[in-house]
């Protein structure tokens, strides 16, 4: 018979630097439901940030109503190279449309550091329903907010995506510039040319990542041309 432990407990195994210890830590507090979901919340403020990862993939599992806002505020976890956050985005992602009216309200009304991946979570999770939403937020203050957006709409619906975008290759910043230009190029439009062409020669970036990620995707779209599978 198993142990009977007290969340608190498991979640303190969840320190240990035993990568197979704080996985069935874990386990266990998803094997106990409900009764761990208070606990997990308030793990998500822990000092330690590989309790607040493991939290939100036992919340993540869980899926109670009431783990949503924290889980959402976790976005905002920037320590570690911001696992935390990346982990919350994920599990947003996985926890699907129950999350989409949370994540919408995040997007729009959220703190920074969140708004940005409420967007590309509502995009990764998809729906047509969301294009009114993302639409409005092309318009946004926001460079990241902005360029998520972009890519979002690419994703949920790639037919309008063409026409919404392509205004966006003339934005004043060049980051929301080259993020279009990317998800145009990955539609396979060659809309896209320029600007990556402008990324590609960009003397602010020459030694850096964006020169080859340009080269890259212009060589996609020249073989989509060449092959007859570009679209204007």
């Amino acid at each position: 018979m198993t142990e009977a432990v007290r969340p608190e407990v498991l979640i303190s195994r969840l320190t240990s630097d035993n990568q197979l210890w704080r996985a069935k830590a874990e386990a266990r507090l998803v094997q106990m439901g409900e009764a761990a979901v208070d606990a997990l919340i308030g793990a998500l403020q822990h000092a330690h940030p590989s309790v607040r990862v493991h939290a939100v993939h036992a919340l993540a599992k869980l899926r109670s109503i009431r783990a949503l806002p924290p889980v959402i505020a976790a976005l905002a976890d920037g320590e570690n190279n911001g696992a935390g956050a990346i982990a919350a985005e994920k599990a947003l992602i996985d926890w699907g449309e129950d999350a989409k009216p949370a994540l919408l309200q995040a997007a729009q009304a959220g703190a920074d550091p969140i708004r940005a991946r409420a967007v590309r979570a509502l995009g990764k999770i998809g729906g047509a329903d969301l294009k009114p939403s993302l639409v409005a937020f092309l318009a946004d203050p926001s460079v990241a907010v902005r360029t998520q957006a972009a890519v979002a709409i690419a994703a949920v619906s790639p037919t309008d995506a063409l026409r919404l975008l392509a205004p966006l290759l003339k934005d004043s910043d060049k980051w929301v510039r080259y993020g279009v230009a990317e998800a145009l190029a990955r539609l396979g439009s060659v809309q896209a040319r320029s600007t990556l062409e402008a990324a590609r020669d960009d003397p602010e970036e020459q030694g850096s990542y964006i020169r080859f990620w340009a080269e890259e995707l212009l060589d996609e779209l020249e073989e989509l041309e060449r092959t007859g599978r570009a679209v204007p």
